[in-house]
């Protein structure tokens, strides 16, 4: 019969303790054993505070049992509209857990200070459910540990079925197991949180065999689809904050092109409008989003670029990559399953065909508007309000951007507009914008973009040589 007393007890590699006993409520709450890249922990000589990070002694991360029967559960991962996030992995933790589906009653997605592994929304069912399926794994070992000792009953003799443990004529729910009393189980894991693939949780917990779903393989209803139909989600642009202006940036029509002079606002007709420039970023700020889109506009006109041709356009575009392009800087990269040298064995290939290929461009690319709204606080602390594909790495590049560390970057999740592709792990086109922005105004700025000013390219080294991803270098 498994025991757990006031001392860590061992669930196949994680540890499960009882902090403390409490008089009313308790929860059974899913921590972790490691926290984030070096860099997180700011001045490494000084000991780590983990500020606006989730700090494994709190209550809160992957998932938490309540009292009253109900989960909750906590993803990285951002709702692009896939399903996964508010549906697979409710599917997957009740399965797990062996509980209803309508057990798991929230889902605490995205916000870079409310949720624990990263990562981004891209393969939620390959790399990402090992996270959340070991998750729900562990814990229903750790929960079986629990009904043993509550029972009297062995571990193994034990049976679960819709969040009931039996065994030995006796039955006990999850809820009367975590009871007054928070316990706290810290399941291993590694990585870079800011990374683009996050934390990854180690170990080999038991997982439910194929053969005994009751879950997964059913369709339910998605969640947070209704609520966003019926007008009830916050959306990205939704977001206001006390004070808040209203920004527009003004870009130039070719990629490499750079700042010579920015237009100044006629103040007769936009009297409120103020026009910032940092570098190659110039933006116009305002009270009303209205006269912010006119003034850029107006500003736009009179701004000056250097022109540039360093792409051949559409037309060239294969001509140059074969013939022209300087292939010597890019390093070259070969996949895991790649074995061996591709050349020798084609030279002693005893028959040989040739073909050459041309398909055209496709750009991965949002499809919908870009807008973010930004809060540099000004003790250093930056609040960003977006729709982006992965919080945690823009967190960690935003701090790279401004000269700091991650604990002083809170990204909060909100829906936003469809999209097919996005700045995996970075910027999705304004958040770095309406932070520099919000920094020069010291209010909360709101970003985006206007038909006129942003037609095109959208210039990710604004301020030269701010960005050039994945390596990123502070701004100047």
């Amino acid at each position: 019969m498994a025991t757990m007393s006031e001392k860590p007890g061992n669930v196949f590699g994680a540890k499960l303790s009882r902090r403390q006993f409490v008089k009313t409520g308790g929860a059974l709450v899913v921590g972790f054993g490691l926290v984030g890249p070096q860099f997180l922990k700011g001045d490494t000589a000084k000991p780590a505070t983990f500020k606006n990070s989730l700090d494994p002694t709190l209550p809160s991360s992957w998932i938490e049992i309540h009292p009253d029967n109900t989960v909750l559960i906590r993803t990285g991962k951002s709702d692009f509209g896939q399903g996964s996030t508010f549906t697979a992995y409710r599917q997957i933790v009740a399965e797990e857990l062996s509980v209803p589906f309508e057990a798991i009653t929230t889902v605490v997605a995205g916000d870079t200070d409310r949720t624990p592994d990263g990562s981004g929304a891209f393969d939620f069912l390959g790399r990402g459910t090992p996270n959340i399926r070991k998750a729900a794994a562990y814990t229903y070992q750790a929960v079986l540990d629990l009904a043993s000792e509550k029972l009297g009953v062995p571990k193994d003799k034990l049976s679960v079925k819709d969040g009931i443990v039996s065994g030995g004529g006796k039955s006990v729910s999850y809820g009367d197991l975590v009871k007054g009393q928070q316990l706290k189980l810290t399941i291993p894991v590694k990585g870079d949180l800011t990374s683009i693939f996050g934390l990854t949780i180690e170990g080999n917990p038991p997982m439910k065999p194929v053969s005994e779903y009751t879950v997964i393989g059913k369709s339910f209803k998605n969640s947070i689809i209704s609520s966003k139909v019926a007008a009830k989600e916050t959306w990205a642009t939704d977001v206001r904050l006390p004070g808040m202006l209203h920004a527009r940036v003004v870009h130039p029509k070719t990629l490499g092109s750079t700042l010579v002079s920015a237009g100044a606002v006629d103040k007769t007709r936009f009297p409120n409008s103020q026009v910032i420039v940092k570098g190659n970023l110039v933006g116009v700020v305002a009270p009303a989003e209205w006269e912010a889109i006119q003034a850029a506009e107006q500003v736009a006109g009179n701004t000056k670029w250097t022109e540039w041709k360093g792409l051949p356009g559409n037309a060239k575009l294969y001509q140059h990559l074969r013939e022209e392009a300087d292939w010597t800087t890019a390093p070259v990269s070969k996949g895991d399953a790649n074995k061996g040298d591709a050349g020798p064995a084609l030279a002693s290939a005893h028959k040989k065909l040739s073909a050459t290929y041309q398909l055209s461009y496709m750009k991965h690319a949002p499809i919908g508007p870009t807008m973010a709204v930004a809060d540099v606080k000004p003790d250093g602390t930056v609040h960003i309000y977006t729709h982006n594909q992965n919080p945690q790495a823009l967190r960690g590049e935003i701090a790279v951007m401004l000269g700091t560390t991650p604990d002083h970057v809170i990204v909060h999740s909100y829906p936003g507009p469809g999209h097919y592709g996005r700045s995996n792990g970075g910027n999705a086109g304004a958040e770095d914008e309406a932070v520099l922005l919000s920094q020069a105004v010291g209010k909360p700025v709101r970003s985006g973009c206007a038909p006129t000013i942003c037609s095109g390219p959208h210039n990710r080294r604004l301020l030269s040589p701010m960005f050039s991803w994945p390596s990123m270098k502070k701004a100047r």
